[in-house]
């Protein structure tokens, strides 16, 4: 299922052989869920120019991807959008768009 989260990096492991990014994502009734978002491999992130000093821990973003299937905070990440407008491409299997 398609989905956008819109909150703030929290922990970006950038671990073989998938990066994971943690997201603090604020609910409708105002409580504070943590999203793991799956990313691409640390060697395909360093291709593409992506680094852990690309975007530092508690930037706020929206990561387009897909919902995990098992229905919990979990999922495969396509896009960042940083507050400055510019998208970074996760390298993950959803696609997504290109720098």
């Amino acid at each position: 299922t398609p989905l956008t989260l819109e909150g703030k990096l929290e922990v970006w492991e950038m671990i073989n052989p998938h990066s994971w990014f943690h997201i603090d994502v604020e609910g409708p009734d105002g409580e504070v869920v943590r999203w793991a978002v799956e990313g691409g491999s640390p060697n395909q992130l360093i291709r593409n120019g992506v680094t852990l000093n690309t975007v530092p821990i508690g930037t706020a973003l929206v990561v387009e991807g897909y919902a995990s299937k098992d229905r919990t905070n979990k999922a495969v990440g396509s896009n960042f959008t940083l507050p400055d407008g510019s998208r970074l491409f996760l390298g993950g299997a959803a696609g997504g768009a290109r720098r």
